[in-house]
């Protein structure tokens, strides 16, 4: 626990100051989880009618398909393996009420590309549970899944956008009432709140009320992607169920973050985010979700550099990176989350040779390191100049087949 005697008495002052600014937390409430009209954001359909290239490229992306319906979203060996994968059941228990559930109940599919998760309902809080199994791409076979915390309030600002606190309940941070403009990552994660660019009556005025990342240093454009790609125990807002969060909401409830925030300073005392607050390096040993995110073994101590041993912590591999610490490079320079007018999409593996000879390769240089499912994992972005073993990845499985 981050600064623990700290954090108990100024999380209780904090969460009242929070809570008596016009949202009140009376006796613990569901944690309602649904999509709202907001008068910030407007969605990715408006931003098709001006930028066409974009927006297909975009809505092809994994981006768009974090978490989908499951009528469109579930993949076609999931359905085909639902009661079993010849060796192990399906899914069939909801992990936080252990209600009995089916294929039937589920409501939304998170990921595809490497796993697959389900999300049904949870009637005790008006939230989403995830399921107890999650169905593994390299292997075809299903694998325990633990979670026991309601989707909406542990995963909420990364898995969807405009993503906003409205409701606590101050005696124990636990988020009652959430909401969000758009499932998955829209255009408006990465470009701000789009209603004001939408009104904007002439080009000058629409440059400026939409953030763009190709327009601020490469500091902050790496930031935009870090907001999500790190892992970090949160114990300012807690889930529906008391426990620690694992994303960042913004620091005042009814607010939500805005591409070019810098939430690298959001309290700071009640989150821990090792690698990015000064005071947490990533060569030292953290407890709960923390523990074992990075690799702390011989040749990690050797080399100075502690490669991600979790997924979604790409950000805190890149910042021991050279690439990153030379103040030239961004995640967008090997990256682009969609093509544009007259631009092709980059392709990340072709990046490397840009810059270096054909010896530079992503499988040596890149190495899947950080597990994401059992036997598979997800590459490093610390640019290693003594890269260890590989594991299985992305690249070892095909496209997702989806149902439908």
């Amino acid at each position: 626990m981050r600064h623990a005697a700290l954090k108990g008495l100024a999380g209780l002052v904090c969460l009242a100051l929070l809570t008596s600014q016009g949202v009140a937390a009376e006796a613990k409430k569901p944690a309602r989880a649904k999509k709202a009209k907001d008068k910030e954001f407007v969605g990715s359909e408006a931003c098709k009618k001006c930028h066409v290239a974009e927006f297909k490229s975009w809505k092809e992306s994994f981006h768009a398909k974090i978490v989908q319906p499951r009528k469109t979203g579930i993949l076609k060996d999931v359905v085909e393996k639902w009661a079993t994968d010849g060796k192990s059941p399906g899914p069939a228990t909801g992990n936080v009420t252990s209600g009995a559930f089916q294929l039937d109940d589920v409501q939304y599919v998170v990921g595809s590309r490497w796993k697959q998760r389900f999300l049904v309902s949870n009637d005790k809080t008006g939230g989403l549970q995830f399921l107890n199994k999650q169905f593994n791409r390299l292997s075809g076979q299903w694998e325990n899944y633990g979670n026991k915390n309601d989707w909406n309030t542990m995963c909420g600002t990364c898995h969807t956008t405009g993503y906003r606190i409205l409701e606590v309940d101050k005696a124990s941070g636990a988020t009652l009432k959430a909401s969000w403009s758009e499932l998955s990552v829209g255009c408006e994660a990465c470009h701000g709140p789009g209603a004001r660019h939408v009104s904007a009556k002439d080009a000058k005025a629409k440059k400026r009320t939409i953030f763009n990342p190709a327009s601020v240093s490469v500091e902050r454009q790496s930031k935009v992607c870090g907001y999500c790609h790190i892992r970090a125990e949160n114990e300012l807002y807690k889930t529906a169920q008391g426990n620690p969060r694992e994303d960042l909401p913004a620091p005042k409830v009814g607010e939500t973050y805005k591409a070019g925030d810098d939430w690298t300073k959001w309290y700071p005392e009640h989150v821990s985010i090792p690698g990015v607050h000064p005071d947490e390096p990533f060569n030292a040993e953290y407890k709960g979700d923390l523990k074992g995110l990075f690799k702390l073994d011989d040749a990690a101590k050797a080399s100075g550099v502690y490669e991600e041993a979790k997924h979604h912590q790409q950000y805190q591999g890149f910042l021991q990176s050279a690439h990153y610490k030379s103040g030239q490079l961004s995640c967008i320079t090997c990256h682009s989350p969609h093509a544009g007018k007259g631009k092709l999409k980059k392709v990340a593996k072709d990046a490397c040779s840009s810059c270096h000879d054909a010896t530079y390769t992503v499988e040596k240089y890149m190495p899947n390191t950080g597990k994401t499912a059992d036997n598979l994992f997800v590459r490093s972005h610390t640019f290693n100049k003594e890269p260890r073993p590989t594991g299985k990845g992305a690249a070892d499985m095909g496209p997702p087949q989806y149902y439908e």
